[in-house]
């Protein structure tokens, strides 16, 4: 194991650590549940699902939903036994290899850097549409000027220590919680009261574009969801992981989830379908309009969630991210000055500093090239689901290995292999026909691009280690970190893997 290279501060040999036994099961949970932001998963997936499928996008989300579930458990049932700051990348190294580990690592740090590029043009956009709420006219440079505004008010908050993270981001989330379910409960009693509710959301017999839209749609559901094994990622900093990391990791996938399918059959009762694209079409989200309907002035409540929210999401996505380059820093895999914990806060500053910059300036570079920010949206999406999926296949086959190598008192038939088998089927299928199906025979911009520059990263991840057999071998011969305090069972993989 390849130690930090920080220095305590008295001088000491000790190396610094991150910061032990401080978040508890909400904070956890909070880590996950706000990646997946319950307002935003809503402001911005809603409308494209309902375009491209119809008005059913309540079952397009219970759709992901069950598609994640099986996935989740696997997180759930790996994160207690393997809690480490690497995650996946961790998790491959000890139940397979470490090689496999490795070529992992720089796909998972894609996953959430496309995430922190995606939460960038949230927050650019909603900050061009506050600025038009008062008067200023739509102009590509507004946008922009958010972005940089992001990044400036994440730095005030995210090189504080982890518990004041995850008080931040919990309560963002509550406040865009509140008003996306309050717009959606005015929804329903408005139309309740003039008896035009129906449950056209919940039959599949409703999808618009058949099963051809509901493949494409899914992307959109998935894109929701991923987020929830952020939780994963603070396990060394959280009390008790080998309890906390399961609750943390479902509860967040579950209540979101539920959330989203009532909230998304309100959204889906409010306007006539044909009416979404020209509320695109004349701000990005159609949500925003919808509340114009509803609240009139009141929609700017919609516009300042969707802002707190961003900062939320990136107030979570920015450390967790810098934790993942921190653990491989740590392995000897990135290079060593990721690894150095600041003596004061025990956070790896300088993976935060640099997650904050390549987040901001890729946000800046995609949106110029796509000449869209909705397009720019699209394609940081798109390319977010599919190494999510390649992660999660991942993990399902790491739950079925780490459980049968080395903890085979423990493995359970259901739990270890019946559900990630379902869940890497799930997963193969979904990657399969919507971005080698359904994506590559769409606009190269905003579909085969996507595809290619996800093959191509893959192949990248896979050349990085073939480097770091020629150049580091001793490396290879390492045990990527795991918490001792784990346990016996943490203890015997470290012995035998």
């Amino acid at each position: 194991m390849t130690k930090t290279p920080s220095i305590g501060p008295a001088g000491s040999a000790r190396p610094l650590r991150l910061k032990r036994n401080v978040l508890g099961l909400v904070a956890v949970a909070t880590m996950g549940a706000v990646i997946m932001s319950p307002s935003l998963g809503l402001y911005f997936n809603w409308a494209p699902m309902s375009i491209t499928t119809g008005q059913i996008a309540p079952l397009i989300f219970l759709l992901a939903l069950l598609i994640s579930l099986p996935t989740a458990i696997s997180y759930a049932m790996v994160s207690k036994e393997l809690p480490a700051a690497g995650q996946a990348y961790t998790w491959l190294w000890r139940a397979l290899r470490p090689s496999a580990g490795m070529w992992l690592g720089p796909v998972l740090v894609m996953y959430y850097l496309a995430g922190i590029w995606l939460v960038n043009m949230f927050f650019g956009l909603f900050f061009a549409e506050l600025l038009r709420y008062f008067g200023i006219p739509n102009n590509p440079v507004a946008a922009s000027v958010g972005i940089v505004l992001l990044g400036a008010l994440t730095a005030l908050i995210v090189y504080r220590d982890i518990r004041f993270n995850a008080r931040v981001a919990l309560g963002f989330m509550i406040f865009e919680s509140l008003v996306a379910f309050a717009l959606a409960v005015t929804i329903l009693i408005k139309q309740g009261g003039q008896g035009h509710l129906t449950l056209a959301p919940f039959s599949f017999g409703n999808a618009t574009a058949g099963f051809t839209g509901i493949k494409t749609a899914v992307i959109f559901g998935i894109l929701s969801f991923i987020g929830y094994d952020y939780a994963c990622v603070v396990a060394e900093e959280s009390k008790t992981p080998r309890r906390f990391m399961p609750l943390g990791v479902l509860l967040a996938a579950v209540t979101v989830g539920l959330f989203w399918i009532v909230c998304s059959y309100a959204y889906s009762e409010s306007v006539p379908l044909s009416d979404i694209p020209g509320y695109i079409n004349s701000g990005f989200t159609a949500i925003t309009p919808i509340a114009k309907v509803y609240w009139g002035p009141g929609r700017i409540f919609i516009t300042i969630s969707g802002l707190t929210a961003s900062i939320g999401i990136y107030v979570a996505a920015v450390p967790v991210t810098a934790r993942v380059l921190y653990a491989m820093a740590r392995d000897g895999v990135a290079p060593k000055r990721l690894a150095t914990i600041h003596p004061r806060t025990q956070i790896p500053a300088n993976g935060v500093s640099l997650v904050l910059i390549v987040g901001t300036l890729g946000a800046l570079v995609m949106s110029l090239l796509q000449h869209s920010y909705y397009n720019a949206y699209v394609w940081f999406g798109e390319s977010s689901v599919f190494f999510a999926l390649v992660t999660y296949i991942l993990v399902n086959i790491a739950s079925i290995a780490f459980y049968r190598r080395f903890l085979r008192e423990r493995f359970n038939p259901v739990l270890n292999l019946i559900v990630p088998v379902v869940g890497i089927g799930l997963d193969l299928y979904v990657l399969w026909q919507s971005f080698f199906v359904a994506l590559w025979d769409g606009p190269f911009g905003t579909g085969r691009s996507v595809v290619v520059f996800a093959v191509a990263w893959c192949i990248v991840a896979l050349a990085y280690v073939t480097w770091l057999r020629a150049s580091r071998p001793e490396v290879f011969a390492g045990k990527s970190f795991v918490m001792p305090e784990a346990g016996a069972a943490v203890e015997d993989v470290r012995a035998d893997a």
